[in-house]
């Protein structure tokens, strides 16, 4: 008899324990949600980058950033691309999700020598994070190091409109724009007015930069960037401007205290046209410096009318 009443105790915790663990499942998948969007692989010949719908479980913000990080790492389910992610990488760390400027930390694998194929699979690890809600720019990094370009340049944070693929459809208007560029003297700046086409694919700080180094169009005006900057990105976040230029800016463009101030203003003062800019932030290869010659521009700038013909 007292056999009896232990298998059935032991039966009813079997059962009790069975349901529990079922009740917890249940509740743990009724909690969870999918997300349907896009994550990017090479195509067949590795030489672009193309989109594959999917679906995600995820419960927060950060599993779904990882957990689409982890997707682009088993590679994709269409037999017509390739995985962008080196078998043997290690998602390191995955931080920033809650500012929604995330920072995706791999192993030394991630790299492979490739600077094509590097900057491609950065690309795709971008363009995928990119389309979730929670993220509006991603820097991707080796074992906490910047990744450089073949010419030396550093990748920053980068946007889904920095990356501009065949595929991508888009958007184009013409658009009039105020630019400033010194006098032959030098003495102050004088404005000129431009028409430009843009798209919604780039950030129209992002033209009036790429303007600025074309050089002015009047023969009484001179330019005020060297023809050779590099713009790395352009980023605008609570009225504030973060122009990020390669480092090579400052030797390029210094000079006189008088030219290095024409140089900053030119910028700052064509930017603050635009109606979501008050002050300008100047970075190099995506971080702060203090010299320019003989300006310190790491504090940010806002427009000087003053030195507006």
């Amino acid at each position: 008899m007292k056999k009896k009443r232990i298998i059935v105790i032991s039966v009813l915790i079997v059962v009790v324990v069975a349901a529990a663990l079922t009740v917890g499942l249940i509740e743990s998948d009724y909690a969870s949600e999918w997300y349907k969007g896009e994550l990017y692989f090479f195509n067949s010949a590795m030489t672009g980058i193309e989109s594959e719908n999917r679906e995600i479980k995820y419960h927060y913000s950060q599993d779904l950033a990882e957990n689409v990080v982890e997707a682009l790492s088993k590679g994709p389910k269409d037999r017509r691309l390739t995985r962008i992610v080196e078998r043997k990488t290690r998602l390191i760390s995955l931080t920033g999700v809650e500012t929604g400027d995330v920072v995706v930390n791999f192993s030394r694998e991630f790299i492979t020598g490739d600077n094509t194929k590097d900057l491609l699979a950065v690309y795709a690890v971008v363009k995928s994070l990119c389309a979730l809600d929670c993220v509006s720019s991603v820097k991707v990094v080796i074992e906490g190091r910047d990744i450089s370009t073949g010419d030396g340049s550093i990748i920053g944070y980068l946007t889904d409109r920095d990356i501009n693929l065949p595929t991508d459809t888009y958007t184009s208007e013409m658009r009039d724009v105020m630019l400033y560029f010194p006098k032959k003297d030098g003495s102050l700046l004088a404005r000129e007015a431009r028409t430009i086409k843009v798209t919604d694919q780039q950030p129209i700080a992002q033209y009036i930069i790429n303007e600025l180094i074309k050089g002015p169009v009047s023969e009484d005006l001179t330019a005020s960037l060297n023809s050779g900057t590099v713009l790395l990105s352009v980023d605008t976040s609570d009225n504030i401007c973060f122009v990020n230029f390669k480092s090579s800016f400052l030797d390029k463009n210094s000079g006189s205290a008088d030219k290095e101030k024409m140089v900053i203003y030119s910028i700052v003062d064509s930017l603050t046209e635009i109606d979501n800019i008050e002050r300008v932030q100047f970075l190099m290869d995506g971080k702060k410096v203090n010299n320019f010659g003989n300006i310190n521009i790491g504090s940010m700038f806002g427009r000087d009318e003053s030195i507006i013909e």
